[in-house]
């Protein structure tokens, strides 16, 4: 099967390998041991490059779209389309890459279209193609609840806002598609409620191969760790009410207490709580040490969207886990039984002392998330789900093509993504 695959940002390897493309990566090499696939992707010439050397022998075709303005023209133009009432979502739209899609759909026949985002509904597609998109949240309903947790009142404004005009947008974009894919039961109901007669699967995350290695690094006693890219709100807001709220109560409980914050563009806010206790790493080039020497990851967010890749890893190197609810949404796991639950600053402190004094319970706990890793996140299951989707895809806008299908959805060895980042 032929496929071209979209990107919003390169599908570069670790570890750069940041946010989104923990998700379109390991999607993107599985679909290459199956189909030949080619790469439409927004990029700078030195990602190009670099994707290039790692994967180009992989693609049919590869081309990428150097989508970089100077800040003030972008800042321009978000305040233009929030003026005006349109969504900022708007502002992946260049018409270079409508170009490039005319172009390359003009000189291969491609059997499906696969977007790695579904802000690609902005775009014209040739007519008799199949159009499939992937989604990593619910992105309008990610804005609403970051929204809602944040205190400063320009940045609550502009999130209200963007949430409001992108609502309507995102669910025209997604109608366009022929199918959706959410990453979680949650995204796909929520999807539902504006979109009933949509065509939709869930296909969630996995962990990468990496992460279910034994490093052999002993955790250090009262030591936790959380990862992320910082420049992902949620994170950065999570983090902050830790610090603020429930590390204080966790020192009075055990004054050794420590947590690395591991992750790339770490805020001033962060910044500034940086102390004996707090260590605050910036870009790492591979997360599993510290997730390693760490007895317990903690996920204090307070809002989200899609699936938390965090939590995943996580649980594939047997690291018991302190959550918010909203931390682990979509992901098998049980309070008291794979994770402890904790929703306030109070009983979020109380859990994390509770893994530290209670061995067996930090046994219990990791034990039982790790088989459900295993059961459940591994991507090249996960890779197997989103081609049997696109697979049927076709199928269903072409029956003559059944022939085909069964040889294009052999089973395929797996594969290892690669180091870890933070995501």
């Amino acid at each position: 099967m032929r496929v071209l695959m979209l990107f919003p940002y390169a599908p570069l390897p670790p570890p750069l390998d940041l946010a989104g493309t923990k998700r379109n990566l390991p999607f993107f090499l599985e679909l290459a041991r199956r189909h030949e696939v080619s790469v439409l992707s927004y990029g700078t010439p030195e990602e190009e490059s670099l994707f290039r050397n790692s994967y180009g022998r992989l693609c049919s075709e590869v081309r990428f779209i150097d989508r970089r303005r100077p800040r003030i023209i972008g800042a321009l133009q978000l305040l233009w389309l929030l003026a005006r009432g349109r969504s900022s979502f708007r502002m992946l739209y260049r018409s270079s890459m409508q170009q490039a899609i005319n172009e390359m759909t003009a000189s291969r026949q491609f059997d499906i279209i696969h977007c790695c985002v579904q802000m690609f509904g902005y775009f014209r597609f040739p007519e008799g193609v199949p159009v499939t998109s992937d989604t990593h949240e619910v992105k309008y309903d990610l804005l609403r609840r970051t929204a809602k947790n944040t205190r400063n009142f320009f940045w609550k404004l502009f999130l209200y806002l963007s949430y409001r005009f992108g609502k309507s947008d995102e669910i025209e974009l997604c109608k366009k598609f022929d199918l959706l894919i959410a990453t979680t039961e949650r995204d796909l109901n929520l999807f539902k409620q504006d979109m009933p007669e949509q065509n939709m699967a869930v296909i969630q995350n996995g962990a990468g191969e990496g992460f279910f290695e034994d490093l052999g690094i002993e955790p250090e006693p009262f030591t936790m760790v959380f990862t992320g890219l910082f420049t992902h709100l949620p994170n950065s807001q999570g983090m902050v009410w830790f610090l603020r709220k429930v590390f204080p109560r966790i020192l009075e409980e055990a004054p050794e207490a420590r947590i690395y914050v591991v992750g790339k563009s770490p805020t001033r806010e962060l910044l500034a709580m940086v102390s004996e206790s707090v260590i605050v790493t910036g870009f790492v080039e591979d997360v599993r040490p510290y997730m390693a020497r760490s007895q317990v990851f903690v996920v204090p967010l307070l809002a989200g969207g899609g699936i938390r890749g965090k939590a995943l890893e996580a649980m594939a190197m047997r690291k018991p886990i302190v959550t918010t609810t909203v931390g682990v949404e979509g992901i098998h796991l049980r309070d008291q039984e794979s994770a402890l639950f904790a929703d306030t600053p109070e009983t979020f402190a109380k859990a994390v002392i509770r893994m530290f004094r209670d061995s067996d319970l930090r046994e219990r706990i990791a034990r039982n998330a790790f088989v459900t890793a295993q059961q459940h996140y591994k991507w090249a299951a996960k890779g197997g789900e989103l081609d049997r989707a696109l697979c049927s895809v076709v199928e269903t806008r072409s029956p003559k093509t059944s022939k085909k299908i069964n040889t294009w959805c052999s089973p395929q060895k797996p594969i290892a993504v690669g180091k870890a980042q933070q995501s």
